[in-house]
């Protein structure tokens, strides 16, 4: 049987005219309090119903860790040194993302359960958007 889910992207925006974007981005979140304030909304907003929906978070800064931290999946994409610092400070690891898919899906076959659900104190790395490509759309 196939797996569906539904997939939301939430960013900011960039300006386009005449339907190409200028390269400008329409700033509507700055600070790393206005990222969480929006990602928690986001979270009140879904089908809280649904509890195979996994929340995703993207980022490479400090200012975007406490939203990495919140979401059932958290991806460093490049991280900064000063993330890696603090990061390592409070104890949270750093996994290769292609390596925890690798050992979830083991996990499954052996007869666990498959889980992502959050607050695991592990934040999953990648080099590219190539591999977030991947990893959300399995190609």
């Amino acid at each position: 049987m196939p797996l569906w889910w539904t997939t939301n992207v939430h960013a900011n925006e960039f300006l386009y005219e005449n339907s190409l974007s200028t390269v400008e981005i329409i700033k509507k979140i700055e600070t790393p309090i206005d990222k969480l304030q929006a990602f928690t909304n986001i979270l009140k907003n879904s089908d809280e119903s649904d509890k195979t929906n996994l929340t995703i978070y993207i980022g490479d800064s400090v200012g975007d860790l406490l939203c990495l931290l919140e979401a059932d999946i958290g991806i460093v994409i490049a991280s900064s040194s000063s993330l890696r610092k603090i990061v390592t400070h409070f104890g949270v690891s750093f996994v290769p993302l292609f390596s925890a898919l690798i050992k979830k899906q083991k996990e499954h076959v052996e007869g666990s359960a498959f889980g992502w659900k959050g607050l695991s104190g592990v934040l999953y790395t990648v080099s590219s958007w190539a591999e977030v490509h991947s990893f959300i759309i399995g190609s």
